[in-house]
């Protein structure tokens, strides 16, 4: 019986670190997707705001 414990035990920490893995990839994809959308979002803020006050034209 406790041979039979030990494994459950380690299959669950292996799912565990897996799902951790996953979640963690999933996060920095996020991140980086987010901080993508704010530069470009920030860029375009700039452009309008430079274009409409000083007229660069």
């Amino acid at each position: 019986m406790s041979k039979k414990k030990k494994i459950k035990k380690t299959n669950t920490n292996n799912v565990q670190k897996i799902l951790e893995q996953q979640q963690s990839e999933k996060n920095n994809t996020l991140v980086f997707g987010g901080i993508l959308l704010a530069m470009s979002s920030i860029g375009l803020l700039i452009f309008v705001l430079s274009d409409k006050v000083f007229h660069l034209n």
